[in-house]
């Protein structure tokens, strides 16, 4: 059931006009609540205590008693909400604002740049990093250009064999270890092909490879506060990419031609 707050909120439209005067002021006042007698809050709101025990029955309390539990715990249930907003924006902000120290505006139009003229883009990634690939997939997508993302070292492997100097990388790895796409960009490097890195961290078998190396801050110092997305610089950094791509009205009227087509397949 939702807390009483929220509850009188759904059932609002479905209140007598007496009963919207007593929604109106306990939503004003809830802390007022805990100490009011019923015939005191019956004379704020000018109606009569058959109505006030008639509203709490209509938002699911059994009586007034229960009722006044009801929104002392609902306020209790908002502020411990509101703790947790404000803590989390805060690791947001953070984690933001430790990127825009790390991030070359330069780089950012550089990678994107290498991506508007590659005659391929390819995407690596490994778990969550595969699908912050699949993402970027799609929206390279919309705007008309060739590009494809994997998640295994299988198809990574029997791409990267495949690929040639006019085609880019763009290798998603946190760490900067992940075996698999070291595996894969190395070979991507021995057929010419150009490798952007988007990682938390330099100095790592993967920096060394890259032509073109993209730093995100690492949300790992918040990660004992509870469960955080790894991905979030690494969309952030990805975000910037498409924006600047998105500035090229070609590719911006690209995107709108797939999103229409999309619009119009949920109407067949």
């Amino acid at each position: 059931m939702l807390p009483m707050l929220q509850q009188i909120q759904v059932n609002y439209h479905a209140l007598s006009a007496a009963e919207k005067r007593i929604a109106d002021y306990v939503m004003s006042a809830p802390e007022e609540l805990a100490n009011i007698h019923i015939k005191d809050l019956a004379a704020k709101c000018s109606v009569s205590v058959a109505t006030i025990t008639r509203f709490c029955r209509k938002v699911g309390a059994a009586n007034f008693v229960e009722f006044k539990m009801s929104v002392r715990d609902s306020i209790r249930t908002e502020e411990e909400g509101g703790e947790l907003i404000a803590e989390m924006e805060s690791i947001y902000k953070a984690i933001i604002g430790g990127s825009r120290e790390l991030i070359n505006q330069d780089d950012i139009v550089q990678a994107a740049t290498l991506l508007e003229n590659a005659n391929r883009i390819e995407i690596y990634g490994i778990g969550s990093s595969g699908l912050s690939g699949q993402e970027m997939k799609f929206r390279l997508m919309r705007m008309g250009m060739r590009v494809d993302c994997h998640i295994d070292s299988h198809t990574m492997v029997m791409n990267a064999s495949l690929l040639t100097a006019a085609d880019v990388v763009l290798a998603i790895s946190n760490s900067g270890h992940t075996v698999d796409i070291q595996e894969a960009v190395a070979l991507a490097k021995e057929n010419g092909a150009t490798v952007i890195l988007l990682t938390n961290h330099e100095h790592t078998p993967l920096s060394e490879m890259a032509d073109l190396l993209l730093l995100s801050f690492s949300p790992k110092p918040f990660y004992a506060r509870g469960f955080l997305n790894a991905q979030l610089s690494i969309v952030h950094v990805l975000d910037l990419i498409s924006l600047v791509l998105a500035q090229n009205e070609e590719r911006a009227e690209a995107r709108r031609k797939t999103l229409h087509a999309l619009s119009q397949l949920k109407k067949i």
